[in-house]
């Protein structure tokens, strides 16, 4: 079963497209949005209990957990990286790992290995090395889905990925059609103001209705929940972060967030 029948099954088992984005932050780390309770052991030990206390907490209102590496892969061992995916998957969640991968294909195939035998349903990749075909057979081959950024949720990203043209096509369109010719699994779309109801439905349009449309943005970043479930079709995945993982009833978080995203 591919990553897409994966998403379809966990989404329609729990009724639910929200994805908790697990972005744990030391105390030292930033002044606010960071791990409040004391835990024992070393850093690894105490990112890995806070997270597995949150998808203890979530788990009943959402299909997915992503794991942003640059919060997680420096202080977790392949050992916990694998015990947090069982965890995620006991419960019948979807792992994706937010990792923004994009080099060459050997060390691409290396992530894809990494990735996989951890546990990871699925990772995100960076096109801008044009290799996004290449990738996606790699990652198949590893039984491993693929999620291809596309219009980031930065506000940057505006003038790069959407002013930027390729051949009089914006960029962000190109990347679209590349993901449904390469019959990658997704792609990432950020839910902030500078991207437009109409930029969602030229994203639907390009990818196809079955490729899958990751969406943060939502909560800290003030994204919009609303134009995303009226333009962006079934196959969506709604990422919500530190509004939840930094609650004080995380599962409380994520039930009031799943019942504003059922779709319609």
């Amino acid at each position: 079963m591919g990553f897409i029948d994966e998403y379809v099954r966990a989404r329609d088992e729990k009724s639910s497209v929200l994805c908790v984005g697990l972005d744990p932050a030391l105390p030292d780390q930033r002044r606010s949005d960071v791990i409040k309770k004391q835990y024992p052991g070393d850093l690894g030990d105490v990112l890995m209990q806070f997270s597995m206390e949150v998808v203890d907490s979530v788990q009943e209102n959402c299909c997915a957990v992503k794991i942003n590496s640059q919060y997680m892969l420096f202080a977790l061992s392949y050992n916990k990286l694998e015990s947090l995916n069982q965890l995620i998957h006991s419960y019948g969640l979807l792992s994706i790992l937010d990792h923004k991968l994009g080099d060459i294909g050997s060390t691409n195939d290396s992530a894809f290995y990494w990735a996989q035998k951890c546990g990871f349903d699925a990772i995100t990749f960076s096109p801008y090395a044009g290799n996004i075909r290449e990738a996606t057979d790699m990652a198949h081959h590893r039984e491993l889905g693929i999620i291809v950024l596309d219009l980031m949720s930065n506000p940057e990203a505006e003038g790069f990925q959407k002013k930027t043209r390729f051949n009089q096509t914006p960029l962000f369109v190109r990347v679209a059609e590349d993901v449904k010719s390469a019959r990658s699994d997704g792609v990432v779309v950020g839910a902030t103001s500078h991207i437009r109801e109409v930029d969602i439905q030229k994203i639907r349009k390009s990818v196809g209705d079955d490729t899958i449309m990751l969406f943060p943005g939502v909560g800290s970043q003030g994204g919009d929940a609303k134009k995303i479930l009226q333009n962006a079709g079934k196959n969506i995945i709604i990422n919500v972060g530190r509004n939840i993982i930094y609650n004080d009833n995380p599962g409380r978080a994520a039930q009031q967030y799943n019942e504003r995203m059922q779709v319609r």
